[in-house]
């Protein structure tokens, strides 16, 4: 008699914990579905406790749909996109929160919110009568006006390092990173320069008293700038400098003056951009050691064409480009590739995720006179001859049950959340 008892108990107290979840939702709230917010989905759902959050984009009535670019400051431009449905068909608005590269995830994460209640007032005041929140206001009314002078004149600086330093009686690492940048953005020119150095030793220990040391060391730098002549073309140009002992270059130097025109309006850009980019210039290569084309320094010119088009929609989001390039001297010279991105909501409840990428290569002048080691080889110190690179990865995610996930339950996360959140 003990089973039976146990089960009813059991299915007792089940019965209850989910009438207990299913009264958390309410009728008269919005329902709505978040699109582009994955780290804050959690925080989101604490803060705006006053909507339904549904599983799936088909049964909202508010699509919330997030996206982001980087800013000339190195911060982040969300653009929240408010796409109504069902009752509120036809009713689309659009906000903007720019966050601050010196925010901490905090006040970032506070900012969206913000800015996500601001947008979904207009859908919840037509929802019911009953408005569940209270609009406040800590801004002061006054007449003067402070204008902030920018000392830096809009350049935003960067400066990073990293040492990492593995060890044991067998096996030793050193890994040592630096890099400077400056950069300045603003609606008519973009201007970037980078510079950075990297060292990776690695020394192996046999127990034969033989050992053997890896290294791989390089540095490099780069300079964009581009010109916004409207809001479908720009015109500029990139320099940059190699030198690296994994590709055999003392020094690759080339100047390329660059153009690109975007189908859809720069203004777009969070949505769509389908863009065109030509870049052509002398390319400049002092070896490190002789080629397998008995060279040690040559000076040539190449040329470089990209198609790209990124959209991001209702039922996901998809990237997509073609390029290729070659030498002027020897067309056969050459390189072409293609990549695919996409996640696509294809039903309720069932969503693609997909990469593709595959470069077809011919075109590898740099390439080292002479047999490899077998220790060059299986670790990868230097670059061989290959045809081609292919990476691919795709995957479907199917769910079902209950529409809504209004609660939040951080119980375990500290340890280990994956059972419930995969």
């Amino acid at each position: 008699m003990k089973t039976p008892i146990l089960i009813l108990l059991c299915t007792c107290f089940s019965f209850n914990m989910f009438s207990q979840s299913e009264d958390s939702l309410n009728s008269n709230y919005i329902n709505v579905y978040l699109d582009g917010v994955y780290n804050f989905e959690e925080y989101i759902k604490v803060e705006i406790p006053y909507v339904n959050y549904m599983r799936n984009r088909f049964t909202a009535d508010v699509h919330l749909m997030v996206a982001s670019q980087t800013t000339g400051s190195g911060g982040r431009d969300y653009t929240l996109f408010f796409l109504g449905q069902n009752e509120f068909a036809g009713k689309n608005d659009t906000l903007h929160f720019f966050d601050n590269i010196n925010n901490t995830e905090d006040e970032s994460r506070k900012g969206l919110v913000l800015y996500m209640k601001l947008g979904l007032m207009p859908y919840i005041a037509k929802k019911s009568i009953d408005i569940p929140v209270t609009i406040t206001s800590n801004v002061v009314a006054t007449s003067v006006e402070k204008q902030v002078d920018d000392k830096w004149n809009g350049w935003v600086y960067g400066v990073s390092s990293y040492v990492n330093i593995s060890l044991n009686s067998n096996y030793k690492s050193y890994n040592l990173n630096g890099n400077l940048n400056a950069n300045k953005i603003t609606e008519e020119w973009k201007l970037g320069f980078n510079l950075g150095t990297y060292i990776n030793t690695e020394t192996f220990d046999f127990g034969d008293g033989e050992t053997f040391e890896s290294i791989n060391n390089g540095s490099y730098s780069s300079a964009v700038i581009v010109n916004s002549l409207n809001d479908h073309w720009s015109i500029g140009g990139e320099a940059n400098f190699n030198a690296s002992t994994y590709s055999n270059y003392d020094a690759q130097i080339s100047v390329s003056p660059a153009i690109e025109y975007n189908i859809f309006p720069y203004t777009s850009s969070t949505t769509k951009l389908l863009t065109f980019f030509y870049k052509v210039g002398p390319e400049y290569m002092d070896y490190t050691d002789t080629t397998i084309f008995g060279k040690t320094t040559e000076l040539l010119v190449r040329e470089r064409l990209d198609i790209s088009l990124s959209l991001q929609q209702k039922w996901g989001s998809i990237s997509l480009g073609i390029n290729g390039s070659n030498y002027f001297h020897d067309l056969s010279k050459n390189s072409a590739g293609c990549f695919t991105s996409i996640e696509w909501s294809i039903v309720e409840g069932l969503t693609l995720n997909g990469y593709f990428n595959v470069d077809f290569i011919n075109d590898q002048l740099n390439l080292p006179l002479g047999e490899l080691s077998d220790e060059e080889v299986l670790l990868q110190l230097t670059e061989r001859q290959t045809d081609y690179s292919f990476f691919t990865f795709f995957g479907l995610n199917y769910t079902f049950g209950s529409i809504y996930n209004n609660v939040v339950n951080p119980r375990f996360d500290g340890g280990n959340s994956y059972y419930f959140n995969n």
